[in-house]
This record gives structure tokens, C-alpha cells and sequence, in this order.
């Protein structure tokens, strides 16, 4: 069975395209570089504003999938993708050059999934030939989203300076007062979402 990570940007066409697309492209690029080994087929941009690939895992494709959703909240723009994750089968030969001319059930599953989504707020949908572990991903998911998009672009850069650094050595580099920025920590809910990346992780 293979794995199919795909997603597209949400509301790309209210957006500025030329910067959206520059960013999409690096951040593409980026994740294909960073996870090189475990990735069978290229994440590839296919219709300008999404991007398929195929990787060794479903728990590579979350490790991806979170890897990307923080590096898009440390943009100077950030913006925001729908994923989908299918486990099923591919009939033609992995493109280990190109997620391109591949054919069969889970990357036509994971676009009608895709095309489904548009027509709720969901940003987020695992399948899995384990359900049990793809419903309680799911689950996960919904609320780690609920986290995520209650933060503006100003709160995902600081929530990304909380997940990297400690609240008093990054109140020293930003010439904030400790005390504010443990409240902004604990106002961010940094605590949950952590915990919640580790939930997710051991899960998988």
C-alpha cells in the first residue's frame, strides 16, 4: 500500500498570487529537502495552488504535514493548506523524480476528498486502512486546528518563537517583560498544542 500526502492552499485566489506562489514553491521545496529519505515521489505542485506526493508512511506524512503547517505560520505572509492523507493503492510504477503520471484509488480517493473539503472548515482528513487510528487522528486534528487558526500571523510567529526557545529566553531576545511572555504562552495555549503534536505523534 502506499501513502498519498495532498493539500491546496485555502482561499488562494483572495490572495496576492505572485507572493503566495514564490512562498509555496520554497516551502515545497523545503519540506522535499528536509524529508528526502522518506519520501517516495516528490511533493510536487500540480495545479498551481495544491501539491501531491507519496511518502513511505502515515507517520511521515504527519511529521510532514505539521512540519509545513509551522513553517507557512513563519512566513512574512503566512496562509493556510488543506490536507488529506490516504493510505490506499497505486497502480502504476512510484515517480521518484515527480508526483506525476501515477494512477489509481488512493490519489483519486485522496482528490475527491480534497474537493470535498472545500465545502466545510475541516483543514485536516486521515485515511487509513486502520480507521480506529485514522478516527482518532482525526479527532486530534480537529483540535489542534481549533488552536491553530484562533492565532493572527503576529500570534503564529510568537507561538513559533515558544515552540523553539523557553518564554524567558525569548522574552530576553524580544526585550519583553518574562512575566508578559509567560502569559502570552499561557494565553496561546503552547501547554495544549504540544501536548497535542506528542498525542498525535505517539497515535500514528
Amino acid at each position: 500500500m502506499n501513502v498519498v500526502l495532498m493539500a491546496d492552499v485555502v482561499g488562494s485566489s483572495s490572495k496576492a498570487a505572485k507572493q503566495l506562489m514564490s512562498d509555496f514553491k520554497e516551502s515545497i521545496k523545503w519540506m522535499n529537502k528536509l524529508h528526502r529519505k522518506e519520501i517516495q515521489s516528490p511533493l510536487t505542485i500540480t495545479l498551481g495552488d495544491e501539491f501531491q506526493g507519496v511518502v513511505k508512511s502515515p507517520s511521515v506524512a504527519i511529521q510532514i504535514m505539521i512540519a509545513l503547517e509551522e513553517h507557512l505560520m513563519t512566513l512574512k505572509k503566512p496562509f493556510k493548506l488543506r490536507y488529506v492523507i490516504y493510505e490506499g493503492k497505486i497502480d502504476t510504477e512510484t515517480n521518484k523524480m515527480r508526483a506525476y503520471e501515477m494512477l489509481g484509488p488512493a490519489l483519486t480517493n485522496a482528490r475527491a476528498t480534497l474537493n470535498d473539503m472545500k465545502s466545510t472548515k475541516n483543514r485536516f482528513s486521515v485515511h487509513l486502512l486502520n480507521t480506529g487510528i485514522a478516527h482518532q487522528l482525526n479527532l486530534s486534528l480537529f483540535v489542534l486546528q481549533g488552536i491553530i487558526d484562533r492565532w493572527n500571523p503576529t500570534q503564529q510567529k510568537l507561538a513559533m518563537g515558544f515552540l523553539k526557545s523557553d518564554y524567558r529566553e525569548l522574552a530576553k531576545r524580544l526585550k519583553k517583560d518574562p512575566s508578559s511572555m509567560w502569559r502570552r504562552r499561557k494565553s496561546l495555549m503552547m501547554e495544549e498544542y504540544e501536548s497535542l503534536k506528542k498525542l498525535i505523534q505517539s497515535t500514528i
